[in-house]
Order: C-alpha cells, then structure tokens, then sequence
C-alpha cells in the first residue's frame, strides 16, 4: 500500500510569486496571511514563531491553504513532515512543501504516518530519489509512491498518539530551554552594567 492509497489528495503548494501582492508595481493587497514557510516545520508540528506573512493580491485556492489533519512534507531536505492541528489552520502552503490530505481514518492513522514520515527510514529513501540532482527537491510521485507499513491500525494509532505527545514535550522543553539561555543572558548583562 502507497500514500497515494490511503489519501484522497496529495498535491504541492502554493507559488508564492503568483499570488503576492508587490505593492513597488502597484499591486492592491487583497488580505495579508501567514505562510508555513519550511523553517517552521519541526519534528512533527508547525513552529508557530517562525512562520512567515506575505500580502497577498488574490485569494489563494482553499487546497493550498492547511486544514485539520494535513500533513505537510517538506520538498526539500530534511524532509521534514508535521501533522496540522487545529491551531494551525489556514495556512498559505509555500511551493517548496507538499500536502498530503484525506488520510483514510480507517485504513491508517494520520498521526502515525506523519511520525513514519519524519523517520530517518523514509528520509533515506526520500534522498536516494534525488541523489545526484543539483536541486534535491523530492517530486510529488515520490511521495505518492511511498510505501506504508503494514502496521496494524490499533498499534498505529497508539504509536501515533505517543509520537504527538512526544512532539509536545519536545516543544515544551525547547521552551524551557529558550527561558534558561535569556535568564542567563540577562543576569550577565546586569553583571556587566553594574560593574561600569
């Protein structure tokens, strides 16, 4: 079985270039939005803080756009994947990153293919596709021919939901680690200023 299988659509996104407004050739911005530009897909999820806005001339078509239960899947290495929640919702998805939507809930589970996605496994296979090449952007049938595992459903929906907790922590702890370094920061600063 293929993702193309257990998928209703699986498609690329948005040109940007296209569809955003450049207000130096007197372009008229329709509405500004958000972009999951790939630096903002991180193990399994989408980094709110690091995605982008661009001001847009036209609507953009609604299957480029993140719903509930995508996956988006970076075109470019690493190849990362994340798992669309309701949080993340309306979404521009950039050219450089795929969509994967319509996961059959009972043939797969979607938390679980995600997980599978962001496996140095599929990885591997997902850069043997475009050894080689100068540009190693990974095409849309290399995604719709990758194989899933015959994992049962039960055991994928566990795995599945252990893999999105897992993501969560690791948010919370980078958070923490973030608070630690500027605490840090500003106690040396202090340090400085008052030895002046």
């Amino acid at each position: 079985m293929k993702i193309a299988d257990v998928s209703e659509k699986i498609y690329s996104g948005q040109i940007i270039s296209r569809v955003e407004a450049k207000e130096e050739v007197g372009d008229e911005v329709f509405e500004e939005r958000k972009v999951l530009v790939p630096k903002a897909i991180t193990e399994g999820r989408v980094t709110h803080a690091n995605l982008g806005t661009v001001k847009l001339k036209k609507a953009v078509d609604s299957d480029r756009l993140t719903s509930e239960g995508d996956i988006v899947l970076k075109l470019s290495t690493p190849y990362d994947a994340a798992y669309i929640e309701k949080d993340d919702e309306g979404l521009v998805v950039p050219s450089f990153c795929s969509v994967i939507r319509g996961v059959h809930a009972g043939k797969v589970d979607v938390k679980f293919i995600t997980a599978y996605l962001n496996t140095e496994y599929v990885r591997e296979i997902l850069k043997s596709k475009v050894a080689g090449t100068t540009m190693p952007m990974i095409k849309l049938s290399d995604v719709k021919d990758l194989e899933v595992p015959n994992v049962p459903l039960v055991k994928q929906q566990s795995l599945g939901e252990a893999y999105s907790l897992s993501c969560q922590k690791q948010d919370v702890l980078r958070e923490m680690l973030d608070n630690e370094q500027a605490l840090i920061n500003g106690l040396i600063l202090n340090a400085v200023k008052e030895a002046q």
